[in-house]
C-alpha cells in the first residue's frame, strides 16, 4: 500500500538535499472501485523510455536536462483523460500556494507524525521529548481542545513525554549532521 503523500515525502527529500526535483514527476490517476478505469502506467513507461533514450543521446545535458515535454506533473481522470498539467498542478502541499488543480481533484491525507509537528518527508528518526502539558499549550494537536480527562490519559500513555520536532533528529549519524541543532546537510 502507498499513501499519496509519500510522492511528496520524496521530492521534499530531494528538495532539502539540494534544492532540485526537476527529475521527479508526479502522476496521479483517479482509480475508484465502480468506475471506469484507465492505467496510466504504458504511458509512464513510453515517456521515461523517451527520457533515457534522450539521456544516452546527451549525457552533457544530464537527467533534468533531458526531460521529455510529457514528463509534467499530472493528475488523471478514471477514464484516462487528463485533469491537469505541468508546473503548479501539486501546489498547496509543499508549499502555501493556493492548492492547485490536481491537488483540490486528489486531497492528500495526513500522518499522525506530520499532525503532531514532524516534516512531510519522515526524516525524523528519534525525536526530542517535551511534556504532553506543553504539547497541548502549544497547540501540538490543532482544533482539538483536549478534556482535562483526555489529558491525563495522554500522560498515562506518553509518560515521557511526546515528539517535539522543533528539536531536529536526534537519532541522526554523525556523519550526516550538520551542526548543533542536528540539521541535515
Amino acid at each position: 500500500m502507498h499513501n499519496s503523500h509519500q510522492s511528496f515525502a520524496s521530492r521534499q527529500r530531494m528538495l532539502n538535499y539540494d534544492g532540485d526535483a526537476s527529475n521527479q514527476v508526479i502522476w496521479f490517476t483517479d482509480a475508484r472501485p465502480g468506475t471506469p478505469q484507465s492505467d496510466q502506467t504504458p504511458s509512464a513507461f513510453l515517456v521515461l523510455d523517451e527520457w533515457i533514450g534522450n539521456i544516452q543521446a546527451n549525457p552533457e545535458l544530464g537527467v533534468a536536462g533531458n526531460k521529455p515535454a510529457a514528463a509534467v506533473d499530472s493528475c488523471f481522470a478514471t477514464n484516462g483523460s487528463l485533469i491537469a498539467s505541468g508546473p503548479g498542478v501539486w501546489s498547496g502541499i509543499l508549499d502555501d500556494a493556493p492548492a492547485g488543480t490536481c491537488t483540490q481533484a486528489f486531497p492528500t491525507y495526513s500522518t499522525s507524525r506530520v499532525v503532531a509537528g514532524g516534516p512531510i518527508e519522515g526524516g525524523v528518526f528519534k525525536c526530542a521529548l517535551q511534556p504532553v502539558d506543553r504539547a497541548v499549550d502549544h497547540g501540538l494537536y490543532g482544533a482539538w481542545q483536549p478534556t482535562e480527562a483526555e489529558i491525563a490519559r495522554l500522560r498515562e500513555i506518553f509518560p515521557t513525554g511526546v515528539c517535539d520536532y522543533s528539536k531536529g533528529d536526534l537519532g541522526l549519524p554523525p556523519e550526516l549532521s550538520g551542526g548543533a541543532n542536528g540539521a541535515q546537510k
